[in-house]
């Protein structure tokens, strides 16, 4: 906060695998965070798109501290991997420790450094119909026909990894993303909305995947479609559970370990800090 003008907020730029964020640390200075101020900020920060909004506040369980996610058209997340990993990175910063638990609404999340990269535990993936949550009980969330609808499209699979995603797999060449993908995220079978991967399988380790973020549209990375791609392919013995997942802005690995929680590992970059006056917000 800058100590001679109270309207003046700091925030932070950030990326992860070119997933990109932007952080307001609430702790010190609280910020009432709505619709109209994160479209107002999407105008403020110029040249800069932010797929997620991201306030860090203090923790209300146990953690290091807890963080709220909201998506690019203003509506709140429960989830967002490389936003959890960037933010790792500042709370192993600032405390100094090996490991760090960060909060989310319903998870408690622990973050620790592999490297040059941030590893973050997101837990443990969820296929039942209601936990997704799907709008009518399905017995096989791993094969799910898309109905009604006017595009021909192979059966997807419904995973929940702290947010709801379906998974498609193409053989051959991908849909066009863009209607695609608010085709499918607002399809009525979809309780709450939906994440959706367009993946395509490069090897039994590797596979390359286009997203469509629920609240944002097509961005260049997204860790939880990471996880929970791996986790379907896994399930359908596509891939082993140890994946290289790419995107067009970078790479993540991705492990779903026998206790059946999934570990992501990946990049990060700071890009700038930020000062804005909101006095006209």
């Amino acid at each position: 906060m800058n100590g001679e003008n109270s309207n003046i907020y700091e925030f932070l730029k950030m990326n992860g695998a070119g997933n990109t964020f932007l952080f307001h640390d609430s702790r010190n200075h609280k910020l009432n965070i709505n619709n109209d101020l994160i479209f107002k900020l999407q105008s403020a920060v110029k040249n800069y798109r932010f797929d997620q909004f991201i306030s860090i506040e203090n923790a209300s369980r146990n953690g290091d501290c807890q963080i709220k996610f909201w998506n690019a058209d203003g509506t709140e997340s429960g989830m967002c991997g490389n936003a959890l990993r960037c933010v790792g990175d500042i709370i192993l910063s600032e405390t100094k420790k090996n490991n760090v638990i960060i909060e989310t609404i319903d998870k408690d999340i622990e973050c620790w450094r592999t490297e040059d990269n941030i590893s973050v535990n997101i837990g443990e993936p969820s296929f039942h119909w209601s936990k997704v949550p799907l709008s009518n009980p399905i017995e096989d969330t791993l094969s799910i026909t898309l109905e009604p609808s006017s595009f021909e499209l192979p059966n997807f699979s419904a995973v929940n990894v702290g947010n709801p995603h379906a998974i498609f797999f193409f053989d051959k060449d991908k849909p066009e993303i863009d209607k695609m993908g608010h085709f499918i995220e607002h399809h009525e079978m979809f309780a709450e909305k939906v994440n959706v991967s367009f993946a395509e399988t490069i090897n039994e380790d590797h596979i390359f995947i286009d997203v469509w973020e629920r609240g944002t549209g097509i961005t260049k990375a997204c860790g939880s479609a990471a996880c929970a791609t791996t986790a379907v392919a896994a399930s359908l013995n596509i891939t082993s559970r140890d994946t290289k997942i790419s995107f067009a802005g970078g790479d993540l690995n991705i492990s779903w370990k026998d206790d059946n929680n999934i570990v992501m590992t990946g990049p990060y970059e700071i890009e700038e800090k930020l000062e804005i006056d909101l006095s006209d917000f």
